[in-house]
């Protein structure tokens, strides 16, 4: 499992329920899983954001929802 700070962890069912408690999920059918397909273009844009932002995979993958979020706070 990679989150969404490029750290890596194993994707066991002890680390998903310890992540799921560290982001107080109640309800698991709000949960969506998402692949996306990692070209050269996406390969760069992870590269510089990585550099840049501790949400790399939000800002790279979903920049909609993290300008919501902005907005929001």
């Amino acid at each position: 499992m990679v989150m969404d700070d490029l750290e890596v962890k194993p994707m066991c069912t002890t680390s998903t329920f310890t992540l799921l408690n560290k982001f107080n999920v109640k309800e698991l059918g709000v949960l969506e899983e998402k692949v996306v397909d990692l070209g050269m273009d996406k390969g760069v844009r992870v590269f510089k954001a990585s550099l840049q932002s501790k949400s790399v995979l939000t800002d790279v993958f979903l920049p909609k929802l993290k300008q919501e979020v902005k907005w929001e706070t």
